[in-house]
């Protein structure tokens, strides 16, 4: 149907996402030259070497963060691709963006080697403005008191949120691993709580595993979310603690969880004192309000 309505507006670019990862990542590249081949139309990919680019630093602009970038491009194998911009600010965080922004900037370079007029300062100003609700989405001071979250910041990554840091998380570990960075990046040495609800074909302990291993979290908040508009996908708060708590075996990290009646005594306890003098590990617990999940968080932080 995409296609269908993409030849009936005559559009000049159609831009379509297409997810290949999992099973395929190793093979990736000679799929893509495949691909190029039976199409006879050039294939761009971040992982080439003739991408030099890099994140400088992380800094604000009206009180919203951004990365400062210097995007170097230079592709002599295949076809000839250069480009240097410098000092471009980029408000979707993470080495993932930056890499997709490359990406982005290989395709506009292709399109001006075709005979479109794409000028660097048009590529720039492209990069710049670009963001997408609730990726990589600080929301205001405003919005946050909004929600009942005072003296918080909550940042909203795709189906995550958060809040210094409260998030709803991605839902592979490759994502996870992504956000890890993208938080360190970005907030540094800053408390982090996470409300986190998935589907139910995820590898559920192995995105734990990523979280856990990634750094200090102050607590993690098991809930439930809409998928495609019902539950038939929704993973339980309750098993998704029980995939936390088998993973943080695994990596034999200390964690207090309200699974059982002792536990969650502890549990209620600990709510009443300040999290950055608990010394008995992360705090773990189920709740399938998504609200009562971040306005919890927001209480322990």
């Amino acid at each position: 149907m995409a296609f269908t309505l993409f030849a009936r507006e005559n559009v000049d670019i159609a831009v379509i996402e297409l997810v290949l990862g999992g099973p395929f990542l190793p093979h990736i590249e000679c799929i893509l030259r495949d691909k190029a081949l039976s199409m006879s139309s050039p294939v761009v990919s971040a992982s080439d070497a003739g991408n030099q680019s890099t994140i400088k630093c992380i800094s604000r602009m009206n009180g919203r963060p951004y990365q400062s970038c210097d995007l170097v491009i230079q592709i002599e194998r295949d076809f000839k691709l250069f480009l240097e911009l410098l000092d471009v600010k980029l408000c979707m965080l993470g080495s993932h963006q930056l890499q997709n922004a490359a990406t982005a900037t290989c395709a506009a370079l292709c399109l001006r080697n075709m005979g479109w007029r794409i000028s660097d300062g048009s590529i720039r100003a492209g990069l710049e403005r670009t963001f997408l609700l609730g990726r990589s989405q600080i929301l205001t001071s405003k919005e946050t008191e909004a929600l009942g979250l005072h003296g918080t910041t909550l940042l909203l990554d795709g189906s995550r949120f958060d809040s210094h840091a409260h998030f709803v998380t991605p839902h592979t570990k490759e994502s996870a691993n992504a956000l890890v960075k993208t938080i360190k990046m970005t907030f540094g040495e800053a408390p982090l709580a996470l409300v986190v609800a998935m589907a139910s074909d995820k590898d559920h302990v192995g995105f734990a595993r990523e979280f856990l291993s990634g750094g200090e979290l102050e607590a993690v908040l098991l809930t439930e979310a809409d998928i495609a508009g019902g539950k038939s996908r929704t993973t339980s708060a309750s098993l998704l603690r029980d995939c936390w708590i088998e993973a943080s075996k695994e990596l034999d990290i200390d964690i207090v969880h309200d699974g059982t009646t002792k536990s969650r005594e502890v549990f209620n306890n600990l709510l009443v004192c300040s999290a950055s003098k608990l010394e008995n590990g992360t705090i773990l617990a189920a709740e399938s309000s998504l609200m009562a999940s971040l306005k919890a968080t927001n209480q322990i932080l």
